[in-house]
C-alpha cells in the first residue's frame, strides 16, 4: 500500500514552518501549483519519503541535512521568495492530483452555507403561535356588556401595545364583524390588541348600538359610557397584557360606526383616533323615528358648541349604499370640520386644519375610489374621507363570504390602521 502513496517531501514555507505537500506521480500532468522548483524535481526530492526508513534515525538525519542545505541556500532565510499557495488553490491541486491517480473526476465539494455550516447549532424556526380570544364582562353604573379581547400571535405581556375597539353593526355579531374585516390578521402583523364589545338583542331588538337615541349620545351616560368603561377596564389589566393608554382607537360599521363617531365626539381624551364606515352624522337623529331619515342623509344635527372637538377621523363610505346613503360620508366629514373650527379660537393652534388634498385611485379589482385628506398646520393628517364607487352597505376589502363584507375595493381595515398608527394622545 505504501508504494501507491504519493511522495510527501517537506518544503520550506513562510515564517520558517515546513509544510507537507502531496506530490503524486501524475503531478506534471495535473499541473501542480506552489512548489519550489519544477514538479519533476520536487518528485525526485521526495523519493526518500516513500522509504520505510522515513521514521528511523537515519531518515531524521537526512531530513535535517536537507533542511540545513536549504537554510544555507537562503531559502528559509527569505520566506517571501517562496510562493505559498492559497488554501483554495491547494484544494484544487489536490482534486486534480487525485483525479490523475484514480482516473475518476473528483467533484467539487458543495459550498458550505448557513444551512449546512453547523448542523448541530441549527435551531428549528420558532412556530408562530396563533392569537387567542378571552371573554370578559363589564359591570358599570351605565350598564353591563360582555366583550372579547384578542391577543395577537406572539403577544408579550411586557410590551405596551395599542388597543383597537371594534363595534359591529345591526343584525351582526361581534365574531362575524371581526372575521369579515380581517382585523385579526392586522393585529397579528402589527402586534395590537383587539376588544370587541357585544350588543345583545336584550338591549336592542336588532342587536344595534343605540346611536339614534339622545340618551346614548353624551359623555358619562348610556352606551358611550359603557364602551369607555370597557376600554378603561382593558387598560387596567397589567397582569394579563399592557396597553398603551395613548394609543386607544375605535372602529365600526353602520350602527357600530355611528357609535364610534359618538366616542370620537364625547371621549376624544380616551380614543386617539376613530374609524367610521357607512354611518350617519353625530346627533343626526334623536329617536328611532328619525333614524331612517338620518341614514338617508336627511338628518339635521345641531351645531357644535364652542370648545367642542372630535378625535382624528377616517371615514369610508360606498356610493351605492342602499341603507346608509353615500352622501353621509361627506356629511360626517363636514361635521368634523365644523367641530374642529370651534374647538379652539387660537389661530396659532398647530392642530387647526390648513389644507386638503384630493386623489383618485383604482383598486386592484378595478373599483375606483377617491381619497380626500385634511392636514393640520403641523402637516399631520387629521381627517380622511374614502369614497368607494359601487360599494354597497358592506365593509370595503373584507372577506368574500363575510357578514356585510365586500372583497372589492380598498381594504378599509388597512386604511384605518394606517391612520390610527399615525395618531396618539
Amino acid at each position: 500500500m505504501r508504494r501507491c502513496l504519493p511522495s510527501v517531501p517537506m518544503r520550506p514555507a513562510r515564517h520558517g514552518v515546513r509544510e507537507a505537500v502531496v506530490v503524486p506521480s501524475g503531478w506534471e500532468a495535473a499541473g501542480g501549483l506552489g512548489t519550489v522548483g519544477s514538479p519533476a524535481s520536487a518528485h525526485q526530492q521526495g523519493a526518500a519519503a516513500r522509504s520505510p526508513r522515513r521514521s528511523s534515525r537515519g531518515g531524521q538525519l537526512a531530513r535535517r541535512r536537507r533542511s540545513a542545505s536549504a537554510t544555507r541556500s537562503g531559502l528559509l532565510s527569505l520566506p517571501f521568495l517562496v510562493p505559498v499557495p492559497s488554501v483554495r488553490r491547494r484544494k484544487v491541486a489536490a482534486r486534480r492530483a487525485l483525479s490523475a491517480l484514480t482516473g475518476v473526476a473528483v467533484p467539487k465539494p458543495a459550498r458550505r452555507t448557513a444551512a449546512t455550516r453547523s448542523p448541530s447549532k441549527r435551531l428549528p424556526p420558532t412556530p408562530r403561535t396563533a392569537g387567542r380570544w378571552l371573554r370578559s364582562t363589564h359591570l358599570g353604573a351605565a350598564g353591563s356588556r360582555s366583550y372579547d379581547v384578542y391577543l395577537p400571535a406572539g403577544h408579550r405581556r411586557s410590551v405596551r401595545v395599542p388597543l383597537v375597539m371594534l363595534l359591529h353593526g345591526c343584525n351582526q355579531t361581534a365574531e362575524q364583524f371581526v372575521a369579515a374585516t380581517r382585523f385579526t390578521a392586522l393585529a397579528d402583523r402589527h402586534g395590537f390588541v383587539l376588544v370587541a364589545p357585544r350588543q345583545t338583542r336584550g338591549h336592542q331588538a336588532g342587536g344595534c348600538w343605540r346611536w339614534y337615541e339622545s340618551g346614548h349620545q353624551t359623555r358619562g351616560a348610556g352606551e358611550p359610557a359603557v364602551l369607555a368603561g370597557i376600554a378603561a377596564e382593558v387598560l387596567a389589566e397589567p397582569s394579563r397584557w399592557r396597553i398603551d393608554g395613548t394609543r386607544v382607537y375605535a372602529a365600526g360599521i353602520s350602527a357600530g360606526g355611528a357609535m364610534a363617531l359618538i366616542l370620537a365626539a364625547t371621549y376624544s381624551d380616551v380614543f386617539a383616533a376613530v374609524g367610521v364606515h357607512s354611518a350617519p352624522a353625530y346627533r343626526s337623529a334623536s329617536n328611532g323615528r328619525g333614524a331612517f331619515g338620518a341614514m338617508h342623509g336627511r338628518g339635521t344635527p345641531p351645531a357644535p358648541t364652542p370648545g367642542a372637538g372630535m378625535a382624528p377621523l377616517v371615514v369610508v363610505q360606498g356610493t351605492a349604499d342602499p341603507v346608509v346613503y353615500g352622501s353621509n360620508g361627506r356629511l360626517v366629514t363636514e361635521q368634523w370640520l365644523a367641530y374642529d373650527a370651534v374647538r379652539s379660537a387660537d389661530v396659532r393652534d398647530g392642530r387647526r386644519i390648513t389644507r386638503s388634498r384630493v386623489m383618485t385611485r383604482r383598486s386592484t379589482d378595478g373599483r375606483r375610489y377617491s381619497v380626500t385628506r385634511w392636514y393640520s398646520a403641523r402637516g399631520r393628517k387629521r381627517l380622511e374621507h374614502w369614497e368607494v364607487d359601487g360599494l354597497g352597505h358592506a365593509w370595503s376589502g373584507g372577506t368574500a363570504d363575510g357578514s356585510y363584507s365586500d372583497p372589492k375595493g380598498p381594504r378599509a381595515s388597512t386604511v384605518m390602521w394606517q391612520f390610527f398608527a399615525a395618531h396618539s394622545l
